[in-house]
């Protein structure tokens, strides 16, 4: 009887499988035989085994039918006679001592040992011109660096890791029955791979005396065959195969210590679902079985566990609706205003952002949440909302009658007509959700809208451009602007207009503002005109929207709303911070913001096509430099920026010809000065080094404020007291408070 049974399931693997029998046979440990299962393969892998197995009787082949890796494991368990057991992938291969040094760590002085497990390397194959190259996986890089021997009662950093059922040798009589629970440990016959090696990972595991760890890398885990199992085809497995580890962990009652491995391997199953492999988390189904996930654990279990990422627990507090409440509110009966809301992505502000607007008692408005394809849980949050609040309107609940003839996908432009066509508020206002704009400035300027009836009302807070709209007044005939707005104290500034847009072409499409998407339209003026985004347009300017409201309107008015001006960018973005660290470490940023110009250039073609481009040429070209400017500085690496003045530098310089124009053709003197530094200098280092150095006085100075808060003798008495006040209290009360103390931090 050999001592050792190594399995082999092989399906298909002609261009591995010699390289993987050859590791085996070149073992310095002989005493083994080698179940060779071919199940049901259609390419020349029997050819391979046969070949081996003609020439060392240690090799035995098995055709079959095909049945899927976990019922040819199984058969493998069922034949074999060695003591002990290992089970090897037939695209893998391993070193040459596995065995020998495996086999030398079985003894114990604590009872009898089940498992003897080993690390591995992740393995590329090369590619020309490269070698090959491994990498070194999670388990290698947390599990102790000598031979250690364990329950995993005792320590559960394995359950955290790969299952890598195939780093390690199995003794057979413990698979057999031989273990805890007298249970007979098999794979799940399930078709295919199936991640059927994760309930066997976990059955192994819990149900084992001792486990002796050795710390050699021994196995090489092939991770560039593309018909492997590793890579996901289907999103239910990895919940299929949780479902059927939490019930067997279920009937065997385990410690607190693995049930929080077990729930840090959920998460993190979750989140390779949604992040790695790419699954979408608005998908109703797979937000269904995120949604068991989640349900299946003790809430209390999840705030006492230690080193839980925070990412991870924004995330289920976010998708449980833990980290917020939302109050129930009737919809709004014909309201004043109607808010649409521009998302993408938002996860990490859309809460605070619709609670802030949910907390609005005093104007009659609805908030329509427009969500652009978010691949995050934007839309849960936004629906959870719309559930409770009848004033929140999520755009897969509007009329879809409005949708362009012969449209076959929906653009951000067709959105926002979604939006115009279901909006019911007798004005409109469009805010992207990394914003929030205060109820107060929202109800003055329905009030300003409402009192001068126009189809567009600009919000402005003291605008630069006052002694012209003033001069325009006066020769309309207009009557000027109360004295009582003179006065310094005032909160509110003057009304100036109405005007048309060949009153004031000169400002019309300026943008003094990096917020010019702050403007009121009449909803039924915006209906009846059918204007709509153009195919350039981002949340942050929807500036064709804007300026073809503006070339029709038949009555604008600027409002100067002074110190009711309250907005907040709640984004979680340093910008400035993440520039200046990009220029001593690569950063991979991939959420930026998006880039406006595009916008405003499509929007100066629809000036020329409609032939009244000179009419509106100087506005329009301020516009041109300001967001050129700003379009830049959010770049958050020198390399973006670089790669955004090839595209677009040279057209920029020719539209605006300053050299022609001279500075007091524009109104932005900071886009100025920045537009001669970044393209006439020659040296664009001299503007990157300029802006890290502001950018590096914010970061220095923040700094100081977390320095002097650390030092502070307040909070060194109260973490002491705190942590004094954890080992006195019960569990229930520790979690209760971490849950607030969660909730506190995300509100701050």
């Amino acid at each position: 009887m050999p001592k050792l049974s190594i399995i082999v399931p092989i399906y298909n693997v002609e261009d591995f499988l010699d390289q993987c029998l050859a590791s085996i046979q070149q073992q310095t440990f002989k005493d083994w035989e080698c179940l060779l299962f071919s199940d049901g393969s259609k390419d020349s892998s029997i050819d391979i085994m046969k070949r081996f197995a003609s020439s060392d009787n240690r090799f035995k082949v098995i055709e079959k039918q095909n049945e899927g890796y976990g019922a040819t494991c199984n058969r493998g368990l069922d034949q074999a006679v060695g003591e002990w057991i290992s089970i090897i992938e037939p695209d893998d291969f391993i070193d040459p001592h596995m065995y020998e040094n495996l086999l030398s760590a079985k003894e114990s002085g604590k009872g009898q040992v089940d498992i003897v497990k080993g690390s591995y390397w992740l393995y590329y194959d090369a590619q020309e011109p490269y070698t090959d190259a491994l990498g070194t996986p999670n388990l290698a890089r947390f599990m102790p660096r000598r031979l250690t021997e364990f329950s995993l009662e005792e320590f559960t950093e394995p359950f955290y890791h790969h299952p890598s059922i195939w780093s390690a040798i199995y003794r057979r009589d413990f698979l057999n029955g031989d273990n805890k629970s007298s249970h007979k440990i098999r794979f799940m016959p399930i078709p295919g791979a199936g991640w059927t090696d994760n309930p066997f990972f976990a059955e192994t595991l819990v149900l084992a005396n001792r486990i002796v760890w050795a710390p050699g890398q021994y196995y090489f885990y092939r991770q560039t065959n593309p018909g492997a199992s590793t890579f996901l085809r289907d999103f239910r497995l990895p919940f299929d195969r949780l479902r059927d580890m939490r019930q067997f962990l279920d009937s065997q009652h385990v410690s607190r210590n693995i049930l929080h491995a077990f729930y840090s391997r959920e998460f993190d199953y979750v989140t390779s679902v949604i992040g790695e492999f790419g699954y979408d988390d608005k998908n109703p189904e797979v937000r269904k079985l995120i949604r068991e996930v989640f349900e299946s654990m003790d809430r209390e279990e999840v705030f006492l566990m230690r080193g839980l990422r925070p990412e991870f627990l924004d995330y289920y507090m976010g998708f449980m609706g833990d980290s917020y409440i939302v109050k129930e509110h009737d919809d709004a009966t014909n309201p004043d205003l109607s808010i649409v809301i521009l998302a993408k992505n938002a996860r990490s502000w859309i809460i605070e952002t619709l609670e802030s607007y949910a907390s609005f008692n005093h104007l009659s408005c609805e908030f329509i949440v427009i969500d652009d394809e978010s691949k995050d849980s934007t839309l849960n949050v936004a629906d959870k909302f719309a559930h409770s609040d009848k004033r929140f309107i999520v755009n897969n609940q509007l009329a879809n009658s409005q949708q362009p003839a012969g449209e076959n996908e929906t653009t951000f432009a067709n959105r926002i007509s979604l939006a115009i066509a279901n909006a019911h508020g007798r004005y409109t206002i469009f805010v992207p959700s990394n914003f929030t704009v205060g109820e107060k400035l929202l109800y003055a300027s329905v009030a300003a809208a409402k009192k001068t009836d126009v189809d567009v009302a600009i919000l402005d807070n003291g605008n630069v451009h006052s002694d012209y709209l003033l001069k325009i007044m006066r020769d309309k005939g207009l009557q000027p602007p109360s004295e009582s707005t003179r006065d310094i104290t005032a909160t509110r500034g003057p009304i100036y207009g109405p005007f048309t847009a060949s009153d004031i072409p000169q400002v019309l499409f300026a943008i003094n503002r990096d917020l010019n998407w702050l403007k009121l339209y009449r909803t039924e003026f915006l209906q009846k005109n059918n204007i709509t985004a153009g195919s350039n347009d981002v949340p942050s300017t929807l500036y064709n929207l804007s300026g073809k409201a503006l070339l029709q309107a038949g009555r604008i008015a600027y409002l100067d709303l002074k110190e009711d001006w309250v907005i907040r960018n709640i984004q979680r973005q340093q910008v400035g911070s993440a520039f200046w660290l990009a220029l001593v470490k690569n950063i991979p940023y991939s959420s930026g913001l998006p880039d406006s110009l595009p916008s405003v250039l499509e929007f100066g073609d629809y000036l020329k096509e409609q032939g009244i481009y000179k009419t509106y040429e100087q506005g329009y070209l301020n516009s041109v430099i300001t967001t050129f400017v700003n379009d830049i500085y959010f770049q958050y690496t020198p390399e973006a920026i670089d790669k955004y003045l090839k595209v677009n530098q040279k057209n920029v310089e020719n539209l605006l010809d300053i050299k022609h124009r001279k500075a007091l053709y524009f109104y932005d003197v900071d886009a100025f000065n920045d537009f001669q530094k970044i393209t006439l200098s020659g040296n664009l280092n001299l503007w990157l080094e300029e802006r890290a150095l502001r950018d590096e006085e914010g970061i220095f100075a923040r700094d100081r404020e977390i320095r002097d808060l650390k030092n502070s003798v307040r909070l060194k008495v109260g973490e002491k007291i705190i942590g004094v006040i954890k080992t006195l209290s019960p569990s229930s009360i520790i979690a209760k408070a971490q849950a607030k103390v969660h909730v506190s931090k995300r509100n701050r």
